[in-house]
This record gives C-alpha cells, structure tokens and sequence, in this order.
C-alpha cells in the first residue's frame, strides 16, 4: 500500500483534495494498493513516517526548496495541471515512478524535463505522457 501525502500551506486546497482522492480511489480498483491523506506542509517533516511520498500543491515549492532539513520521504511538487481534476490513478503512477526513481532517498524529487514545475502542461501521469 502506498501511502501518499497531499501538502499544501494551510490545507484548504490540499485538504479537498486528498478527501476527493482517498474517496474516488476504490471506484478505479486502487482501494488496496494506496491512500491519499491531507497533511500541511508545515506539519510534515514530524509526519514523514505516517507516507511513504509527499505530494507538495505548486504554491509551496519555495518553502520546500528553503527547507534545509533532510527529508527521508520523496517531496514532489504537483505541476498546476496535475493538481486540478485529475482522478487518482494518475497520482498513483506518478508516485510508484518517483519511488522508483528516488531509489530510497528523501526530499524533492521531479521527473526529467519537469524541473520548472509551473510550465508543466499535463494532466495524466508522466509515464503515459512520455509513452507517446
């Protein structure tokens, strides 16, 4: 089970998000491979051990980057498009890449080409993107 983080500053945005997530997931047969929980971001370098990756909403991407401490938990900033309706068989693909490609390291992580994540003109995840 891949337990997976949506952060955000006050949890307004992210908090809608993680609830509309965690309850669609069971409807597209993810019920038993993820969650999706709400945790702020200021709250999550004490809450790391609770997911395996963080998904980090595009307005806190500076404090991430401020953030000296060391994460042992991937922190991946959602590109805008992502964040919008996307249903969460996409946030599970991109979160078992960016395990992949994390290989056991924490903090901020993006897939290649994504380094400047509010340019980034998706909405499915970034393995069917580049199948293209």
């Amino acid at each position: 089970m891949l337990r997976i983080a949506i952060c955000c500053g006050e949890g307004f945005a992210s908090g809608f998000l993680a609830k509309r997530l965690d309850a669609q997931r069971a409807k597209l047969g993810l019920k038993d491979k993820c969650s999706f929980i709400f945790i702020p971001f200021v709250q999550l370098y004490g809450r790391q051990n609770e997911v395996d990756i963080a998904f980090l909403m595009a307005h806190v991407e500076a404090a991430a980057k401020a953030d000296t401490r060391e994460y042992s938990i991937p922190l991946y900033v959602m590109p805008y498009k992502v964040a919008a309706a996307t249903p969460p068989n996409v946030y599970f693909e991109d979160a078992e890449d960016l395990m992949e490609m994390a290989n056991g390291k924490g903090g901020l992580i993006c897939f290649p080409g994504e380094e400047m994540s509010a340019i980034v003109n998706r909405n499915k995840s970034h393995r069917s993107t580049v199948k293209k």
